[in-house]
């Protein structure tokens, strides 16, 4: 075989690794994520009541269908056409105020505050689920939307 071919075909067979080392990597989501907002502030006055909230990210993408743009959204709330790969920012690249303001009368929730953002997606979600499932509050049915459903306590 002639040298400048098998240069070729060698220079090739090494961008096609790099290329699909790089496609996979891209491809690698947890199986479950914990939802810590505390992470990007100090607690000083008290450690946390609950335990963290355990999202089944495989459960709620494999098993209940839910597609990627149902939680990931681009600045006008519009669903993100996300795929296997495709690079996503955390939630907190967006919604980056992590602290709560005192909300007045009538106010709507300030949806850049992180907690807010986790909290409006999880509740409209289940809300809409157990609709569906034939509660017309949305707050009886298979997907939990009282406090203690999601945050448990981690008080014995």
């Amino acid at each position: 075989m002639n040298k400048k071919l098998l240069t070729l075909l060698l220079a090739a067979g090494i961008a096609v690794i790099f290329v699909a080392t790089g496609l996979y990597a891209g491809t690698d989501v947890p199986d479950t994520i914990t939802m810590d907002k505390n992470q990007y502030k100090k607690r000083t006055k008290q450690p946390p009541k609950s335990a963290f909230i355990e999202f089944t990210h495989k459960k709620h993408n494999e098993e209940y269908k839910i597609s990627c743009g149902e939680c990931h959204h681009d600045k006008d709330a519009k669903p993100l056409d996300l795929k296997m790969g495709n690079d996503v920012q955390k939630c907190v690249e967006c919604h980056t105020k992590l602290e709560k303001e005192k909300k007045k009368k009538g106010e709507e929730e300030d949806i850049l505050v992180l907690e807010n953002a986790m909290h409006k997606n999880c509740e409209d979600c289940h809300k809409k689920v157990n609709i569906e499932a034939g509660d017309p509050k949305g707050k009886k049915g298979p997907a939990p939307t009282s406090c203690t459903k999601c945050h448990i306590s981690m008080k014995k």
